[in-house]
C-alpha cells in the first residue's frame, strides 16, 4: 500500500480546517422548499447592500412562523439567479439580521458566509444559486428577538466590483426544508 506524501496529507487537513470555519455556500437548485420570506431584483452596485426580506404572502406573523419552523426544519438562505456581465473581481460577505448601524466583520455573529460569482459570468448561461444553512443563526436571532422592522440580509463587497460587471441576485429567499 502506497503512503501519501506529507504535503498531500497537509493540504487535505488544511482544506478540512478551512471548510469548517464558516458556513460554506453550497451550489443549489433554484429556490425549493417552503418559502418563508424573500426579496427580488437585488443589484450589488455599492460596497454594502441591505435587502429587507418580506414575509411570504401567507405569513402574517414572521416571528411566529420562524419559531415554529426552526424547531422542526432546517432554514436556508438562498441567493438565486446570480448574474454578472463579467466577473466582478471581488468576494461578498453575507450577513443575516445585522443591525443597520453595525459595522460588519467576518467575526460578527450575524455572519453567514461568502458569495463569489465564479462560474456565473458569460460564457456560462446556466442559472446559478447558492444556499447557506442558517438554522443555528436563526435560532439565536429568535432567542434575542428579531428587529421590529423584520429580517434583513446585508451583502458587503470587499472592494468595488469591476465597473462593467453589474452583479445581481434575482432572488434572496429564506426557505424551510
Amino acid at each position: 500500500m502506497a503512503r501519501l506524501p506529507q504535503c498531500v496529507i497537509g493540504l487535505v487537513l488544511a482544506a478540512l480546517v478551512v471548510s469548517g470555519c464558516a458556513a460554506a455556500a453550497q451550489p443549489a437548485a433554484p429556490v425549493s422548499g417552503q418559502l418563508v420570506a424573500a426579496a427580488s431584483g437585488v443589484n450589488l452596485a455599492g460596497e454594502v447592500t441591505r435587502v429587507q426580506l418580506l414575509p411570504n404572502g401567507n405569513a402574517s406573523n414572521l416571528r411566529g412562523q420562524l419559531a415554529e419552523l426552526v424547531a422542526q426544519r432546517a432554514l436556508f438562505l438562498v441567493l438565486d439567479d446570480l448574474r454578472a456581465a463579467q466577473q466582478p473581481g471581488i468576494i461578498y460577505q453575507i450577513y443575516l439580521g445585522l443591525p443597520p448601524a453595525a459595522t460588519p466583520s467576518a467575526s460578527d455573529p450575524h455572519y453567514v458566509g461568502t458569495l463569489n460569482f465564479f462560474g456565473v459570468a458569460p460564457p456560462n448561461t446556466t442559472r446559478q444559486s447558492r444556499s447557506y444553512n442558517v438554522t443555528p443563526l436563526m435560532r439565536r436571532l429568535l432567542s434575542e428577538g428579531l428587529p421590529e422592522d423584520g429580517l434583513a440580509v446585508t451583502i458587503v463587497g470587499n472592494g468595488q466590483a469591476a465597473s462593467d460587471a453589474s452583479p445581481t441576485v434575482g432572488k434572496v429567499a429564506l426557505v424551510a426544508q
